[in-house]
């Protein structure tokens, strides 16, 4: 998108260029990446090659697969070994050792669910409807799945029905707009300061997980943080797992659905496991992976110092035609047995592996399986741009499901 002063100018392939400032040079690169991150780095890449500078903080970026996964594997130290997910306000939750059992704990609490209650997920779908607006349509799915996993049944219904307002005002995202931002950062602060309230409840007695009571996303963060962890900070921690659980997955099934209309791919005759991995081929859920410098190096010929930050393109790195023959085409075939495969980190790589990577996947598939299944889908709209901010979200769209059986 052309912001003031610049002229919106389109290639003969179809492609956005650079933008052009009034006088006719180069310019706006920063506020061009804010309104279109996806649009400039595939530019930057095709006129820059695979190592260019990312004009919002300087931060390095890689789309050049060997050099990519030595940034992500880190074999030779050059990197901070904390994971910057956990980050809370006044700074990151650490130490590592306790990031890992976070994601250990959460990823068993989802995998205990998902084996105890997957046969739900035809009649979740059911309850979408004939008509639904996607991909809200898919978080709302994946949370009514969740969320007896995300909170327990016995939590204040209070609490609960604040966490099931924020999915469905789209505040797992970041929407665009003033007002639309104020309202969603206010809803947001109201959510933390009520998982925070039932935290210091938890901490002071209130009766948890045992027989005929399961515990949740909450007590897995709980027993595994220390017990002077400040409670708002086990809160915030919380919420970044209740976002990371619900919000990719909606999306994953979204940009499938999405995809397979646009290309002419008939769900119902693919494996779903196939779609799912093909659809987080073109749209990963971590599109971009920011990794701070510990040591000075070189990355590609270009030489980093202590406190940047190198940032590897999974969306780049997907979309590469030497490593995927017709990378921009949505062909879960591809899945089909042994081919010509390219580097695949749709959840990150290395030591900082999305936790519950093999999870997520597993409850797309089911999902997305349940959609499918037993039904002529028709899909409407979808034709905007993807909305990015830490996750790239799909263009709005409706999905009629129409059964095909009894």
């Amino acid at each position: 998108m052309a912001t003031v002063g610049e002229s919106d100018r389109t290639a003969p392939d179809g492609r956005r260029s650079w933008p052009v400032a009034a006088g006719g040079l180069p310019g706006g690169e920063a506020r061009w990446y804010r309104r279109d991150p996806l649009g400039f780095v595939e530019r930057a890449a095709r006129e820059k090659g695979p190592v260019f500078r990312l004009p919002d903080d300087g931060s390095l970026c890689v789309a050049d697969p060997a050099e990519a996964l030595r940034v992500l594997h880190n074999e030779e130290g050059h990197y901070d070994e904390v994971s910057d997910f956990f980050h809370v306000r006044g700074g990151r939750l650490g130490p590592r050792e306790t990031q890992v059992a976070i994601g250990r704990a959460a990823r068993a609490t989802v995998r205990a669910h998902l084996a105890a209650h997957r046969e739900r997920l035809p009649a979740v779908v059911a309850e979408l409807g004939e008509v639904s607006e996607w991909p809200s349509a898919g978080r709302a799915a994946t949370h009514r799945f969740l969320a007896e996993m995300l909170l327990r049944p016995d939590s204040p219904p209070a609490l609960r029905e604040l966490m099931a307002r924020v999915v469905g005002r789209d505040v797992l995202i970041r929407s665009g707009g003033r007002l639309a931002r104020a309202a969603r950062l206010a809803l947001w602060a109201r959510v933390v300061r009520a998982v925070t309230a039932e935290v210091r409840a938890r901490r002071a007695g209130r009766a948890g997980p045992g027989p005929g009571r399961p515990g949740d996303l909450l007590d897995a963060v709980l027993g595994s943080t220390p017990p002077d962890t400040p409670a708002a900070q086990v809160a915030q921690v919380y919420l970044l797992l209740f976002r990371t659980s619900v919000a990719p997955v909606g999306h994953v099934v979204a940009w499938a659905l999405l995809a397979a209309a646009t290309h002419g791919v008939d769900l119902a005759a693919v494996p779903a496991e196939s779609a799912v991995r093909e659809s987080l081929r073109l749209w990963p859920v971590a599109w971009l992976l920011g990794r701070p410098v510990h040591r000075a190096h070189q990355v590609g010929g270009v030489r980093v110092e202590p406190g940047e930050s190198v940032s590897v393109c999974v969306y780049l790195l997907h979309r590469d035609d030497r490593h995927w023959p017709q990378a921009a085409r949505f062909r879960p075939d591809r899945w089909d047995g042994p081919g010509p495969r390219g580097p695949y980190l749709p959840f990150g790589g290395g030591p900082f592996t999305c936790a519950g990577a093999a999870v997520a996947q597993t409850l797309a598939t089911g999902l997305l399986a349940a959609v499918t299944d037993g039904a002529r889908l028709e899909v409407r709209g979808g034709h905007g741009r993807p909305h990015v901010a830490g996750i790239i979200t799909p263009p709005r769209f409706q999905l009629r499901r129409t059964p095909t059986r009894p």
